[in-house]
């Protein structure tokens, strides 16, 4: 079926081309008359006009596009849902760019700029800095998510990974852990180490050594293995800091499955405090890491970039903080 064109809505109504243009461009005169049949052609034809070639002709398109990997963990498609909202609000278009199938080369930056994106936001554990030094140079602004890159024009959001490290590890120490460990990803994301050494770091400023830990895949599968593997060695852990509330899923179900009490043989502390963190058959102790100020922090980044275009490339910090549940020995207050 061919695609409805913006000549075929002016001959239904019986105007030009050019008039129609005029009736879909913001802050565009035409008369009430003309619009009024315009938009009654186009509602019967079914005819929407083209965000990409509004923006060969004017200063901006309303899209946004999201470059992001595989999303295997729950926090990234709740970011993902949070965002589109947001943007939506704001009556922008969000496009995906997905790294987990991108051609080999193709970071997804390449992406925002086909569509003619008024910024490119960055989830993905890597980026390539040939792609985003020609976003750059094309005057496309980068919002980093989760990663710190020294980059003029590029922008970065990241947790307080480690005031959250900090915080886990003390929470362990002062309720009697002494053989503390962290499983994650083995340092391949920028969070994922910046966890790791600041819950080390945090763990022989006590006096204590932490031993590290990895899942060698994205799926359940794979973090169930690498947790019945640490609980199963010969100097099992007392108490486990995960880099992901998912990963922490996992070690709770292999405590069960080997017959341990948590957090009696195992406290396990989360990172992220996704909604499935506070459901009955978890109940676990976790550093929150909130979506919501994250992408209220990126559309505050994406305005003063879109503002002023060169204005120095800028790091914010997204607080953390200690939530306690039943997965640790000391509770919160009043339960």
């Amino acid at each position: 079926m061919k695609r409805v064109t913006i000549k075929d809505v002016a001959r239904e109504a019986g105007v030009s081309a050019a008039a129609v243009s005029r009736v879909f461009t913001k802050r565009a005169s035409t008369s009430s008359k003309t619009q009024e049949k315009v938009v009654a052609a186009a509602n019967r034809l079914g005819y929407r006009p083209s965000m990409v070639a509004r923006g060969l002709v004017g200063d901006r398109t309303n899209l946004v596009t999201l470059v992001s990997g595989r999303m295997v963990d729950p926090f990234d498609a709740l970011f993902l849902d949070l965002l589109s909202e947001t943007l939506a609000d704001r009556g922008i278009r969000l496009l995906l760019a997905s790294t987990g199938t991108s051609k080999a080369g193709d970071s997804g930056l390449l992406q925002a700029l086909d569509y003619l994106s008024d910024a490119v936001i960055v989830s993905s554990g890597t980026m390539s800095l040939d792609h985003s030094e020609a976003c750059v140079r094309a005057g496309l602004p980068i919002i980093l998510v989760g990663r710190v890159v020294e980059l003029a024009g590029v922008d970065c959001v990241v947790a307080d990974n480690g005031d959250g490290s900090r915080q886990a590890a003390e929470l362990l120490l002062r309720t009697g852990c002494r053989r503390l460990a962290y499983l994650g990803r083995g340092g391949t994301t920028f969070s994922d180490k910046e966890r790791f050494d600041g819950f080390s770091a945090a763990a022989s400023g006590d006096g204590e050594s932490c031993t590290l830990h990895s899942v060698g895949g994205p799926d359940e599968k794979s973090i169930f293995e690498a947790a019945m593997a640490m609980q199963s060695a010969p100097t099992r852990p007392d108490g486990v800091f995960c880099g992901s509330d998912s990963i922490a899923f996992g070690v709770i179900e292999a405590a069960r499955a080997l017959g341990l009490d948590v957090p009696g043989d195992l406290s396990v502390v989360g990172f992220n405090n996704i909604p499935q963190a506070d459901w009955r058959s978890f109940r676990l102790t976790t550093i929150d890491y909130s979506i919501p100020h994250t992408i209220n922090t990126v559309m505050d980044l994406l305005d003063r970039r879109l503002a002023e275009p060169d204005r120095a490339s800028e790091v914010r910090r997204i607080p953390t903080r200690l939530v306690p549940r039943a997965t640790t020995r000391e509770l919160p207050p009043g339960a």
